[in-house]
């Protein structure tokens, strides 16, 4: 990840360095809604510590997207993160599974996110 030097000026709410991602593994547009679903995580009350932790390293540079899993709190704040997500996919009903496993973002007329299930919040 590399951080372009007109983005070291701008700070998060936290007061940290908030840098767009910039990993030379993914397109422009991936790095662009990786670093915006990553911001949104940080600002999300809701969202485990652990993992808000996580966006805010890689957001400030601080830790590389490559590095992630091999970081014990990287690892952690992952699985804690996906542990709601793992509970809801297994309240699913098979119907519900193959209509997941079926979204293509790309075609949603509303312009993105998942599959909206009311009990998933």
């Amino acid at each position: 990840m590399s951080n372009g030097p007109g983005n070291r000026d701008r700070l998060d709410a936290l007061g940290e360095r908030d840098y767009p991602i910039e990993d030379k593994n993914l397109t422009e547009e991936q790095n662009e809604h990786l670093t915006a679903t990553l911001r949104k995580v940080r600002d999300m009350p809701n969202a485990p510590a652990p993992l808000q932790d996580l966006a805010r390293q890689l957001l400030s540079g601080r830790m590389e997207l490559k590095d992630v899993l091999d970081s014990p709190a990287g690892h952690r704040a992952l699985g804690e993160g996906l542990a709601p997500l793992r509970e809801q996919w297994k309240n699913m009903s098979p119907q519900e599974r193959q209509k997941v496993r079926e979204y293509d973002p790309d075609e949603d007329p509303k312009g993105g996110g998942a599959v909206r299930d009311s009990r998933i919040r």
